[in-house]
C-alpha cells in the first residue's frame, strides 16, 4: 500500500473537522516539521500545508527571523495560532518556534538556554502538557561540530531534567537517531546516542516506537550520509495516550523543505 494510503487511513478525520477549542480540548494533534530555514516564497507554500493538516500544535524547526520566518509566524498568528518562541529568538540564527491553537499557553521558567529549544504548557479542558520543541545542532562531521553538540545535548539534558514534569513531551528535529538505527550511521558518535537514551532515561517513549517497533522509517533523506530518522516526538506516561505517529512525507516530496512531517495524535489526561 502506498505511503500516502497509509497515511491518509491512520489521519481519517483530520480534515473533515476545523480544529477548534472542542478538539483541543479531548486532543493534541501535533507536527512537528524542520522548514528547511525557508524562503518567503517557500513559507506560503508551507503555511497552506500546515493549515491543511488540520493540526493544533506545530513544532517548527530550524526557523530563521528572516522574511521567510516572519512570514510564517505571522501567518499562523492570523490563523489564530499563538506563536512561542524563547527570548533572543531574533537575534539567533536558528530558533524553534511552537504554535498553538485552543489552548492556554504559559512559557515555562526557567526559559532554555538556547532558542533552538522552546517550553510552554499548553492547557485546555482535557488536560495539560508540558511541551518542548527543539532543534538539536547538526552533525557536521568534525572534531568541533561533535564538541559542540555534546555540550548542548548536555545542557539540554539537564534543562529537561530541571523543568521535568510527568507530563513532558519533547519534539522537533533532534538531529540524532536511536542506537540500533537502520541503516547503521558510522558518524554518529556515543554522545548521540546517550543523548537518545537520556531523553528515555527520564521518563519519556519514542512515540513512532510505540506503534511500531519494527518500523524503519526516516525523516531525511541523503545518499551520501544515509537516510536517517532524525525527528522525533517523545512522549511522558501523564501526557496522554499516544493514538498515532507517522511520519508523513508530503513535505519534502513537494519540495516544501528536505524533512517529512512527524505526526502524532495525543489523547490528553484529565
Amino acid at each position: 500500500m502506498a505511503d500516502d494510503a497509509i497515511q491518509g487511513m491512520l489521519f481519517a478525520g483530520l480534515g473533515e473537522t476545523t480544529v477548534d477549542d472542542s478538539i483541543a480540548e479531548r486532543e493534541l494533534r501535533l507536527c512537528a516539521l524542520n522548514v528547511n530555514s525557508a524562503n518567503f516564497a517557500r513559507a506560503q507554500r508551507l503555511v497552506d500545508w500546515l493549515l491543511g493538516s488540520e493540526c493544533n500544535v506545530l513544532v517548527l524547526t530550524e526557523m530563521r527571523p528572516t522574511d521567510g520566518g516572519h512570514l510564517i509566524r505571522a501567518s499562523l498568528d492570523a490563523e489564530g495560532f499563538q506563536i512561542t518562541s524563547t527570548r533572543g529568538w531574533r537575534d539567533s540564527r536558528f530558533h524553534t518556534a511552537v504554535a498553538s491553537k485552543g489552548f492556554d499557553v504559559t512559557p515555562v521558567q526557567p526559559s532554555a538556554f538556547d532558542p533552538r529549544i522552546v517550553a510552554a504548557d499548553l492547557t485546555s479542558a482535557g488536560g495539560s502538557v508540558r511541551l518542548v520543541g527543539m532543534y538539536g545542532l547538526t552533525n557536521g562531521m568534525t572534531a568541533e561540530s561533535s564538541q559542540r553538540r555534546q555540550e548542548f545535548q548536555q545542557q539540554a539534558l539537564a534543562y529537561l531534567a530541571a523543568i521535568h514534569q510527568p507530563n513532558l513531551c519533547v519534539a522537533g528535529d533532534l538531529n540524532v537517531v536511536e542506537p540500533d538505527h537502520r541503516p547503521p550511521l558510522p558518524a554518529f558518535e556515543a554522545h548521540d546516542y546517550a543523548f537518545y537514551s537520556g531523553l528515555l532515561g527520564l521518563g519519556l517513549r519514542d512515540a513512532y516506537r510505540l506503534g511500531q517497533p519494527a518500523g524503519n522509517d526516516h525523516s531525511w533523506f541523503s545518499p551520501r550520509f544515509g537516510n536517517q530518522r532524525l525527528d522525533h516526538t517523545l512522549v511522558g506516561q501523564s501526557a496522554g495516550i499516544v493514538q498515532d505517529c507517522i511520519y508523513d512525507h508530503s513535505p519534502w516530496r513537494q519540495e516544501l523543505t528536505d524533512h517529512a512531517a512527524l505526526r502524532a495524535v495525543l489523547r490528553l489526561r484529565t
